[in-house]
């Protein structure tokens, strides 16, 4: 009876708690990421740079024998030996295949060509284009770029990886990574060893005043060097303009990450975005000219295809196309832009002494989709596409020289 009792007890409790009012539940709290501060803004640096830069004559050729070759970017493997990658193509199939070539000497030669990425899948894409290739701490090399599905959407496109464990001779197969009209991406390797691929993408529900899609820079991450990927999250948008072709860059003495973006259609371009290395722009909120986390690159011009790297000594530099003064369209006849170096202080502020590595062009001639490469603490090289007046292209290499 005694038991019957206690369970009768029991019972009867339970039934005179399920009348009580409960308490509201409470959606958990998620912390967010180790050291970030939602209100922090980028270090100042206010300091003019005193470098300034003196290009050779003449360049040289560095791309092989093909209609179109383009968008090219020059990585350091060691001491010696350079990786050379791009986009080629025939005559109105530029955006078609991905090129690398090698060199042993320091970039006086090439090896021959070899195709990383090969137009032959024509029910799936209509080609690949705008590579980046990375040399991550472990050794592997890190491709990645543009797949032009079929049809043109933002189904069928993607962004995809490549990994070689043996210096570009052997790949894995293609990864995608990303979803979407996505394209230029731009790698870098944080001191931690997580890997970031910054990149823009077309927001197809959303159009601009003028008619195209308006479109903003993202950044996926990977901590284990490139095996397995993050979803995207923003970086950077300005309504009703396209910012894009973004290339981030570690700064140097924990600065934090900028990133350099085109920004069609707004104000100014270029714009550098930064985010510290703590927070890695996993913030709330994009970065602004408001939140300091945002600023106009240079006054004056408007640049196109931006490219960011920074000297040993401190000093950023930057190259971006433009009319460059002379009498041409810079949309309708952007092949035919040419190309400006600036010289910026530790920050990527106050771009300064503005040089021409392609000096005089005709107007029938261009220098467009261009990257820097430090060849040494005082030798910087201008990656060029060079555009003829039968319309052809060809990558070329210029050096040019730090004087202060």
């Amino acid at each position: 009876m005694k038991l019957h009792g206690y369970i009768l007890l029991i019972l009867l409790t339970v039934a005179s708690c399920s009348k009580c009012s409960k308490p509201a539940l409470k959606a958990p709290v998620k912390p967010n990421p180790v050291g970030i501060n939602h209100q922090e803004r980028a270090p100042d640096d206010n300091s003019t740079p005193k470098a300034h830069i003196i290009w050779d004559k003449t360049g040289r050729k560095i791309s092989h024998t093909v209609y179109f070759a383009e968008y090219a970017r020059v990585k350091r493997w060691n001491r010696d030996t350079l990786l050379l990658i791009y986009h080629y193509g025939k005559k109105h199939n530029e955006w078609d295949n991905i090129a690398l070539r090698k060199s042993y000497d320091n970039g006086k030669s090439w090896s021959a060509m070899q195709t990383l990425m090969a137009d032959n899948n024509k029910k799936r894409y209509y080609g690949f284009s705008t590579p980046e290739i990375t040399r991550l701490k472990n050794g592997w090399l890190l491709l990645a770029y543009t797949g032009r599905g079929k049809p043109d959407d933002s189904t069928h496109n993607n962004l995809q990886v490549r990994i070689s464990k043996d210096i570009g001779t052997t790949w894995s197969k293609p990864a995608i990574v990303a979803i979407g009209r996505s394209w230029e991406p731009g790698v870098v390797q944080l001191p931690d060893g997580d890997v970031q691929i910054v990149f823009s993408t077309e927001i197809m529900s959303s159009k601009a005043s003028w008619g195209r899609h308006e479109q903003k820079v993202v950044v996926i991450s990977s901590k284990d060097n490139g095996l397995s990927w993050s979803k995207p999250k923003d970086v950077s948008f300005v309504k009703g303009a396209r910012d894009g072709m973004s290339v981030p860059l570690v700064l140097n003495n924990k600065k934090g990450i900028v990133t350099v973006v085109e920004s069609v259609h707004h104000t100014k371009s270029p714009c550098i975005i930064w985010s510290s290395l703590n927070a890695k722009w996993q913030y709330n909120t994009i970065g602004t000219t408001d939140n300091g986390r945002r600023w106009d690159g240079i006054d004056g011009i408007w640049g196109g295809a931006p490219y960011l790297i920074q000297l040993p000594s401190g000093e950023t530099i930057i190259s971006v196309q433009d009319v460059g003064g002379r009498k041409i369209n810079r949309y309708t006849g952007w092949k035919k832009n040419t190309m400006l170096v600036f010289v910026g202080n530790s920050m990527a502020r106050n771009f300064t002494h503005v040089s021409y590595p392609w000096p005089n062009l005709p107007l029938k001639e261009g220098a467009y989709f261009n990257s820097l490469f430090l060849k040494d603490d005082s030798t910087v090289v201008a990656i060029s596409t060079r555009n003829y007046a039968n319309t052809r292209s060809d990558i070329w290499w210029k050096e040019g020289h730090v004087r202060r």
